[in-house]
């Protein structure tokens, strides 16, 4: 009896203590109030801030939190370089949201707060790799097909979504379609951004990819609202709308893209009609130095002011083919390889222009280039690569060459 009387006392003192302690101990009780957000943020005029941006908002009003966390190339010169070779570095990076939209108030650049519908779980496991991935010094390729900001931010959704998967609808062909009709509706507003992006892409922009890859912030604004989340089970009861309230307008959009009149297509006509006047002018000239002779010396400074216009295509011609090359062939950035566009913008016509310009042979060239050229053109009709002002430029190089071929045949007879 008494061994029991003192089990019951020390078990008594232990629970009093234990109580005790836990009344003067401070508890972490995690917050249930954090929201997610997805901020779209409208276009500048830059060159690489032409297709807007996207952004992961999350709050937690109880800690007076409010962070946004975006994923970009890494902002200087030389790192926008390497993205050219592949070697671009991205990050994720943190700021308060307060001084994220400092810049876009600045700007003019709208900014639209669209609240995501996902758990408190779900938010507090995003905000903990998003951490992570913000304090990890370890950089990430950039590129601009797979790695880019609003990929990233639903690449980061998915990762707490393990059963749950973003169902869209109304999606136009810039996110259904193949990367260069993505390109191509991202860039609507720019048509000069659309042909260089597009200009560069190999055969990869002929591959769908996958979907979040092409979620730019201006493609899935119009159809956000319909965006519903499902589970992977099958269960319709756990499905729900993707968005968890109405979104809210965070910086009002003011800034004015004025609109261009001189377009690929419109430049490149015109370079089509330039070439024509001038192989006119030049047939003028040719066929009138037989007639007179007397005047062979005047002809030949008026063919020298024309070769003018032969050296300053041949040279646009030129640099475009080494970039085009540079980035198929020699450098490692994603989407590159494999350009049919080689086949019209290389370097070999100048090489062979100043190695052998002088050889005898050097005439039967322009066939044989004008030939390339016409299966250049003809290749519009199964090459997404080939578009309008490709063609036009084309027809300019035919035009000069055809007059070149007129000129050896007149010379031999």
């Amino acid at each position: 009896m008494p061994m029991r009387r003192r089990f019951l006392y020390f078990s008594f003192f232990v629970f009093h203590f234990s109580f005790l302690l836990a009344q003067h101990t401070d508890v972490f009780v995690p917050p249930t109030d954090l929201t997610t957000s997805l901020l779209i943020c409208q276009p500048g005029r830059t060159f690489y801030s032409g297709f807007g941006h996207c952004a992961l908002r999350l709050q937690c009003p109880s800690r007076g939190l409010d962070v946004t966390f975006t994923y970009a190339l890494d902002d200087n010169l030389a790192n926008r370089i390497a993205m050219f070779r592949g070697k671009g570095a991205g990050r994720y990076s943190s700021v308060k949201t307060e001084a994220f939209l400092e810049e876009y108030v600045r700007d003019g650049r709208g900014v639209v707060d669209y609240p995501i519908n996902i758990s408190v779980e779900q938010t507090r496991a995003l905000w903990q790799i998003l951490d992570g991935e913000n304090a990890s010094p370890r950089y990430r390729q950039y590129n601009f097909l797979h790695t880019n900001c609003s990929s990233m931010c639903f690449y980061a959704l998915e990762r707490v979504m393990k059963d749950e998967q973003i169902v869209w609808s109304g999606l136009t062909e810039g996110c259904t379609g193949t990367y260069r009709n993505f390109v191509w509706h991202v860039s609507a507003r720019r048509p000069w951004t659309g042909l260089f992006w597009s200009t560069i892409l190999g055969s990869t922009g002929e591959e769908k990819g996958q979907l979040e890859d092409k979620l730019a912030p201006m493609l899935i604004e119009p159809v956000i609202t319909q965006a519903t989340i499902h589970s992977k089970t099958d269960r319709p009861i756990d499905n729900r709308p993707f968005l968890q309230d109405e979104p809210t307008q965070l910086v009002a959009h003011t800034l004015t893209y004025p609109h261009n009149p001189f377009t690929p297509t419109v430049i490149f006509s015109l370079l089509l009609g330039i070439a024509v006047v001038v192989s006119l002018l030049e047939f003028k000239r040719s066929t009138g130095q037989q007639v007179n002779r007397s005047t062979g010396q005047q002809v030949n400074r008026s063919t020298g002011r024309m070769s003018l216009f032969d050296a300053l295509i041949l040279a646009f011609q030129t640099l475009v083919g080494l970039f085009i090359f540079y980035l198929s062939c020699l450098s490692h950035m994603v989407g590159a390889a494999h350009n049919w566009n080689l086949l019209l913008f290389n370097p070999l016509p100048f090489l062979l222009w100043l190695c052998f310009r002088r050889r005898k042979w050097y005439p039967k060239v322009y066939p044989l280039y004008a030939a390339v050229i016409l299966l250049y053109v003809a290749s519009c009709a199964w090459q997404p690569t080939v578009t309008l002002p490709h063609v036009l430029f084309a027809l300019a190089l035919l035009v000069r060459i055809a007059i070149k071929i007129y000129k050896v045949k007149k010379t031999r007879e």
